[in-house]
């Protein structure tokens, strides 16, 4: 057996599954490589219609594991013969050892680096009446991988989060200023849940509505960052 086709195989393998599965933000190193080369990782919009990431992956993987599987075979049969079983683990197990990782790699962070936002899990109920008030509810899920707990501004971007520029109530969202709300995060703790949103539309536009993926802004510390992974 050659070392190095041991190797290749092994590595092949691995980035087949980070390829394609999806790691702790919830989407996978290969939605945001499609994205970074122009290409669309679904057909139509993120979390809606075919997966192509997904098939792209897939066919990876069975290549990737036949050719470990061959390679491994002629001198471990054995392991040759349980390798479906790990590769299973580890694809179960992707997500939640990638999340762990990140409280490794970001144990002494602060600021703004401590924090991680799950986007593809969160919404917002947004109300815009004649006279301008907006209100919105939103459910975020914020993660602090630090040790120190972490004391953070976020606010909602309801026209990004939009999307649609050529829409009438894109201006009208895009002119909503929402008062940022404060939230305590505990060392290495998670905050999930509703939070309530009010401001007022510049341009308004009277409406009821619902949106997904929520672009957010969040200061700490003095520190601002925007999460808008853009996926399309």
């Amino acid at each position: 057996m050659s070392r190095a086709k041991l190797t290749f195989s092994i590595i092949f393998l691995l980035f087949s599954i980070i390829f394609t599965f999806n790691h702790h933000l919830g989407f996978s190193v290969g939605d945001t490589i499609l994205s970074k080369v122009g290409l669309l990782p679904y057909t139509t919009t993120y979390v809606r219609g075919v997966h192509i990431t997904l098939f792209i992956g897939l066919g990876m993987l069975v290549c990737s594991y036949f050719i470990t599987r061959k390679v491994l075979g002629s001198s471990f049969p054995r392991l040759a013969s349980k390798l479906w079983l790990m590769v299973l683990v580890i694809v179960l197990s992707y997500s939640f050892i990638t999340d762990k990782v990140m409280y490794v790699v970001k144990w002494n962070a602060t600021g703004t680096n401590a924090v991680s936002y799950v986007q593809n899990q969160s919404s917002c109920m947004y109300d815009v009446v004649d006279d301008g008030d907006t209100l919105a509810s939103c459910y975020l899920i914020i993660k602090n991988y630090s040790g120190q707990p972490v004391v953070a501004m976020v606010k909602p971007d309801l026209a990004r989060s939009y999307r649609n520029q050529d829409d009438p109530l894109y201006e009208s969202l895009n002119s909503v200023e929402l008062k940022p709300v404060r939230i305590e995060i505990k060392p290495r703790g998670t905050f999930a849940g509703q939070l309530a949103f009010s401001g007022l539309a510049g341009s308004p536009l009277p409406f009821q509505g619902k949106l997904h993926d929520i672009v957010l802004d969040i200061g700490i510390e003095g520190q601002n960052i925007v999460f808008d992974y853009e996926l399309p």
